[in-house]
C-alpha cells in the first residue's frame, strides 16, 4: 500500500487504503481484504500516522482443531519525519522504533512492509474457537463441544495404584 502525502494539505485527514492479503504478501492464516484506516497528522516537519489494521484470519483451534475464522483490529502508529539537510538517511535503512526519516523530495509511503509486520505480530499464541472451549477428550478423541463421551473417568493409571494403597492406609 503506497500513501502519497503530497496530495494533502498539512492538518488533520482520515484515510483509508484497502488491498488484498495475497498482494501484502501475507501468510495462509490470511485471506480476503485488508483495511488500513489511519489519521494522518501532517506538517511541515513530519507525518505521524495513527492506524488501524484490519485484516480476516483463519485459524484451527488449538483445543478442539476445529477451523474457525476471526478479525483482528491491530492499532499502532508510525512517524515520518521530514529531513532538511545534508545528512538525510535512507527511510528504507534508517528506521528506529517506527519512525523513518525521509527527504523533502519523497513524496511517497510505502506502507506495505509495516502492515505485514504488524498482522504477522498480532496472530494469537494459543488460538482459540471460543474461550469456554472443551476440547477433545483425551480417550475416544470426542469434540467435547458437540457431545459427551461414554468413556469412564474412574479408570485409574495403574501407575497411581501405590498411592491410592498409602492414601487408604492413612485415612484409617
Amino acid at each position: 500500500m503506497i500513501l502519497k502525502y503530497t496530495n494533502y494539505a498539512d492538518g488533520i485527514h482520515d484515510i483509508q487504503l484497502k488491498s488484498s492479503a495475497e498482494s501484502l504478501k501475507l501468510s495462509e492464516t490470511f485471506f480476503g481484504e485488508v483495511v488500513l484506516n489511519a489519521k494522518m497528522d501532517k506538517s511541515p516537519g513530519q507525518i505521524v500516522l495513527s492506524c488501524e489494521l484490519i485484516v480476516n484470519t483463519k485459524f484451527a483451534c488449538d483445543r478442539c482443531t476445529a477451523e474457525y475464522e476471526e478479525i483482528q483490529a491491530i492499532e499502532f502508529q508510525l512517524v515520518y519525519i521530514i529531513e532538511h539537510g545534508e545528512e538525510s538517511h535512507d527511510d528504507d535503512e534508517d528506521r528506529d522504533n517506527d519512525v523513518y526519516y525521509i527527504t523533502p523530495e519523497t513524496d511517497k509511503i510505502n506502507l506495505a512492509n509495516d502492515l505485514k509486520d504488524y498482522a504477522e505480530l498480532s496472530l494469537p499464541m494459543k488460538k482459540l474457537c471460543d474461550d469456554d472451549c472443551k476440547g477433545l477428550c483425551l480417550k475416544c478423541g470426542a469434540n467435547l463441544n458437540e457431545s459427551e463421551c461414554n468413556c469412564k473417568d474412574d479408570e485409574i493409571n495403574p501407575v497411581w495404584e501405590p498411592l491410592l494403597k498409602l492414601k487408604d492406609k492413612l485415612n484409617k
